[in-house]
């Protein structure tokens, strides 16, 4: 008997493919397999399967730490080229941050051979064969309640309570996605919203780690009386406050934009309904 349940049987495909792009060291494999995991999560959770939630949040999280040592490397290469740090410094910190790579990999590695990734994708093949039943209403309802946590975003924002927002957008655009592929086409325009605000919040929320991970370089530095690379860590630690500022006020701004016109659309849609 063919599958049943489109909703299931497209995130397990992902999965699958997403795991297979990782093993294999294709360039966006890990980042494709944490956004694949990240979505069972969302759906499992607004689905009352808070076990095979619980397994895809806890691989996310141990996939975590080398995702953005990716982004930090992949950052660092752009420093490099725009000159903002020495030859001398900028191989140093490649080396060094290389060999935490490889340790990541190794660790993500294992996280995706685990007994706890079989049985994710085991129960996700069960799933793909039960019926939609109330999977449609559950997942308006939970919709419903992350466009609540969508209107909260506060004037102005703390870095944490605007990292948090983003992970309740991603949680929202994952669930908008659901309900199109569920038989809701108009959801595609949330998810198309959704996105902007989560690729910008990502593009603030990359950088802010990325001063971050620096200035844990630099006092190390300093510990080991590195004069030369505590002196040139400080002059791009200096700069980079002026580009993440820069880009918390975009992502503010185009969350509150694209919440609003979001926000004007559903008003119009329940004037017309009524």
């Amino acid at each position: 008997m063919p599958p049943r349940n489109p909703i299931w049987k497209k995130k397990s495909r992902a999965l699958l493919r997403a795991k297979k792009d990782f093993r294999e060291g294709e360039p966006e494999g890990l980042h494709d397999l944490r956004v694949a995991l990240r979505r069972v999560s969302a759906t499992a959770e607004a689905l009352r399967r808070q076990k095979l939630a619980k397994n895809s949040t806890e691989v996310v999280r141990r996939l975590s730490r080398l995702r953005q040592l990716e982004v930090d490397r992949h950052l660092l290469g752009r420093v490099r080229e725009l000159g903002l740090l020495s030859a001398d410094v900028a191989t140093g910190l490649e080396a060094r941050w290389d060999a935490l790579l490889r340790s990541g990999q190794r660790e993500a590695s294992r996280a995706a051979r685990t007994q706890r990734m079989h049985r994710i994708e085991r129960e996700l093949k069960r799933l793909t064969r039960e019926k939609p039943d109330a999977s449609l209403d559950l997942l308006q309802r939970e919709r419903r309640r992350a466009e609540q946590e969508l209107r909260s975003l506060p004037e102005p924002p703390t870095d944490r309570q605007l990292h948090r927002y983003r992970l309740a957008v991603k949680k929202a655009r994952y669930l908008a996605e659901d309900l199109a592929l569920a038989g809701l086409p108009e959801m595609s325009r949330a998810v198309a919203s959704e996105r902007k605000i989560q690729d910008a919040i990502g593009r603030w929320n990359d950088l802010r780690l990325f001063r971050k991970r620096l200035l844990d370089t630099r006092d190390e530095a300093e510990k080991r009386g590195a004069v030369t690379l505590v002196r040139e860590l400080d002059h791009l630690i200096t700069a980079l406050q002026r580009t993440v500022d820069a880009a918390r006020r975009e992502a503010e701004t185009t969350a509150r934009r694209q919440t609003g016109v979001a926000t004007f659309r559903r008003s119009r849609r329940r004037e017309s309904e009524n």
